[in-house]
């Protein structure tokens, strides 16, 4: 990576949840497991074509092999976290190596602060991309990016907007549903159009169960889902809704509210995590984080 100017890279950061609420030894134990799963999840990388760096809460990890490859090195580390409450996010953007005298070498840039903030609102177990990263691998894997259904959106404290995607389980299924739908509208001409009916009726039928929302407000905010009010944050902790895209906003004035877009799946559950605060200027967050970076990793 040129030493002074910013290059496109691909992000992957994964967050251990609810890392400074934890006792020193569940840091130190999510912590060195986490470094075990990032050491197998990296092993078939050459070192040339990875940048591995610690962070306060978890690890980031630069792909400099292009975003197909950051997409696999994600699902192997969210396969392999069953026992770390993994968040996990990923982004494409810029970057540039840093260095402090007294803090060692780094990465700053919007390709990391990005990627950080996709990743602090990825629930555990699940792994949320921006569209800047989709966008990316549509340009060299059109079929990977497919993979990736929209996951709605999401409004930081600065106000920046930002596009999240998912893989969607549904997208491989959707591909073979159309495959045997084909097959069947040929067997249907052959066979009769009332067999080909019941056979696509087989294969598509699948109970909904609602999806779930579970609040951390504080101190409070006023809930409202597609404009409907719900109730008070706390005490609401959970609220059931339909599968299907959802607008989330809780208030408290005089502060900007938070609206958040989903598109959840059956059983699926997200959390909605909030603090009504002045934003920190949008500057002062991200210095704030490249310090926090460069103070705890080394490349």
């Amino acid at each position: 990576m040129n030493e002074t100017a910013p290059a496109l890279a691909s992000v992957i950061v994964l967050k251990i949840q609810d890392f400074t609420r934890r006792t020193v030894a569940e840091q130190a134990r999510y912590k060195s497991q986490l470094e075990v799963l990032v050491t197998e999840a990296i092993r078939t990388l050459p070192a040339a074509g990875r940048i591995v760096l610690d962070t306060p809460d978890g690890i980031a990890i630069v792909a400099l092999g292009g975003p197909r490859q950051a997409l696999e090195l994600a699902q192997r580390s969210q396969a392999a976290a069953a026992e770390v409450p993994l968040r996990i996010g990923i982004n494409h953007g810029p970057l540039r190596p840093a260095s402090d005298p007294r803090r060692g070498s780094g990465v700053i840039g919007d390709g990391v602060t990005a990627a950080a903030t996709v990743a602090g609102v990825a629930t555990p177990g699940r792994l949320l991309a921006s569209r800047a990263f989709r966008d990316a691998l549509a340009a060299v894997a059109p079929d990977s990016a497919t993979a990736l259904g929209p996951a709605g959106t999401y409004t930081d404290a600065s106000v920046r907007t930002h596009e999240l995607y998912t893989p969607d389980p549904n997208a491989a299924l959707a591909r073979r549903r159309h495959l045997v739908t084909v097959g069947v509208a040929s067997a249907a001409a052959i066979l009769g159009l009332g067999v080909g009916i019941r056979v696509i009726r087989h294969i598509t039928a699948r109970p909904l169960l609602p999806a779930v929302i579970v609040f951390e407000i504080t101190p409070v905010g006023e809930v409202l889902v597609d404009g409907v009010a719900k109730g008070k944050s706390p005490p609401l902790a959970r609220l059931e809704v339909s599968p299907g895209r959802h607008t989330i906003e809780v208030r408290n004035s005089p502060y900007p509210p938070l609206v958040v877009d989903v598109n959840l799946q059956s059983e699926e559950s997200i959390t909605v995590r909030h603090s009504f605060t002045k934003p920190k200027p949008r500057s002062k967050d991200a210095g704030d984080y490249v310090r926090d970076l460069r103070r705890r990793l080394g490349i």
